[in-house]
């Protein structure tokens, strides 16, 4: 963990992975946690009510932070465009937005293995192909997909302009981190553990300069993805993994 407190902003911060980071870095640093839904005992941060999709009232609230981890969005792959469109193209679009303005110097991103999900696809009906790597093309299916490769595209283009920017292409991390309750190939292939989750985005945090792309996923027996740049370039190296 860092030795000194970075103040850092979590947008969010309700949803399944913004409950387990905030249980899970607010021992570390200095968190503001940000959704459009109140939170009830957030640990370790204090609340600020927002809708990132709703550019008038993010103005100015990422002002003295030094990082700014964006999970805001609608997670469901089948979601209606509309919320779609609105939650993760233009919410993403506003956040980074206002974290450039605010001279925020660090973004980590929320990308996903959806990122890669035809590959994802391939990779399990065919388990004798070479895993998944991060220079990979992407091949998102759905309109959650293509605004992860959306996401990293403007993150690029921030990086480019001197701000360190981590994507992390997320497996599947679930609420009481029981993947059995979950089991199957889809599962055994990108399951990420708590544990796995907070460590690489604690390492991402760490980032001073440049795009990244990283694989936040545990150490499975059947994974689909390539930890070997993840581990060389983030120094993120997983401590968990399903059979």
């Amino acid at each position: 963990m860092a030795d000194t407190k970075m103040k850092v902003g979590i947008t969010g911060a309700s949803g399944n992975i913004g409950t387990t980071l905030r249980k899970g870095l607010a021992a570390a640093y200095d968190l503001v946690l940000f959704d459009v839904n109140e939170l009830r005992g957030a640990e370790g941060g204090r609340f600020v009510k927002l809708d990132c999709s709703e550019k008038s009232s993010i103005d100015g609230l990422f002002n003295g932070l030094d990082a700014v981890i964006h999970l805001a969005g609608d997670p469901r792959p089948n979601a209606p465009r509309q919320s779609t469109m609105r939650n993760n193209f233009e919410g993403t679009s506003n956040v980074f937005e206002e974290a450039r303005k605010a001279g925020v110097k660090n973004i980590v991103f929320a990308s996903s293995n959806f990122y890669h999900e035809a590959d994802i696809g391939l990779a399990l009906s065919k388990p004798s192909l070479p895993r998944i790597t991060l220079d990979q093309p992407p091949t998102p299916q759905c309109l959650y997909g293509e605004s992860k490769v959306f996401g990293e595209s403007v993150g690029r283009h921030l990086a480019y302009h001197g701000m360190a920017f981590v994507a992390l292409r997320i497996g599947w991390t679930v609420p009481g981190d029981d993947p059995a309750r979950y089991d199957g190939a889809y599962m055994r292939g990108v399951y990420c553990s708590h544990r796995d989750l907070i460590a690489a985005f604690d390492k991402a945090l760490q980032v001073k300069t440049g795009f990244l792309a990283a694989f936040a996923v545990s150490n499975n027996s059947h994974g689909v993805f390539d930890l070997t740049e993840t581990r060389q370039k983030l120094g993120f190296i997983p401590q968990d993994g399903m059979a």
